[in-house]
């Protein structure tokens, strides 16, 4: 097997999109987060073959409290049509007087772990700066694999950026040309539950709610 053989095998890539985080780190650095997944995936690939892409988020109701999931249905019916993306929600769980996001972390580490054993792809690239997959990035590199992280520096924990094979800094002028156009754009409207929900403090998470 020659050279140029030898690296296109070896040039498999998956990417895992904590949705919530990237929500936020976008609308605290860009102030927008109408963002072209499809683009904004083929930017992160630079070249390499995309296997699979998976997104993560949480399912937005908690018994009459989180009444908005029309417009996710419709946010994630644009996802769906996405080649190669897999969409999987969390949910929101109430506790201590909290409402806080359970099975995002975890939905997110496993399916890294597992893809790797499988050895469905060569490179994992994470869009998310968050410490908890720390543990998972050192199994998945284990594997013999590489991980590399997409995150704006403002929002790296040390432990990933440590661990991670390659660093790919996010910043305002990466999104150029990856935003969707105002006549396409889907306006998602805050509502009520919002504000109310962003009043609960968490002692694990706290997150608002997000698309």
């Amino acid at each position: 097997m020659n050279f140029f053989s030898l690296f296109k095998k070896q040039n498999r890539v998956m990417i895992f999109i904590d949705g919530s985080n990237l929500y936020h780190v976008l609308m605290r650095n860009c102030g927008r987060y109408d963002l072209y997944f499809s683009k904004f995936a083929t930017k992160l690939a630079n070249k390499r073959k995309i296997e699979r892409i998976f997104y993560y988020n949480v399912r937005q109701e908690l018994e009459g409290k989180i009444t908005i999931p029309e417009q996710q249905k419709k946010f994630l019916s644009t996802l769906n049509k996405i080649p190669n993306i897999e969409v999987k929600l969390g949910i929101w769980k109430e506790q201590n007087g909290s409402i806080v996001e359970k099975g995002v972390d975890v939905l997110l580490a496993t399916d890294l772990v597992l893809n790797a054993a499988k050895n469905k792809f060569d490179t994992a690239i994470i869009v998310s700066g968050d410490g908890d997959f720390f543990p998972a990035i050192e199994s998945v590199q284990a594997e013999g694999k590489r991980v590399e992280v997409a995150a704006f520096q403002s929002n790296i924990s040390k432990e990933t950026n440590k661990a991670c094979d390659k660093l790919i800094k996010l910043h305002k002028s990466y999104f150029n040309n990856l935003w969707i156009p105002k006549r396409n754009r889907y306006r998602y409207k805050n509502t009520p539950n919002n504000d109310k929900l962003s009043s609960y403090k968490s002692q694990k998470k706290r997150r608002k709610i997000s698309i």
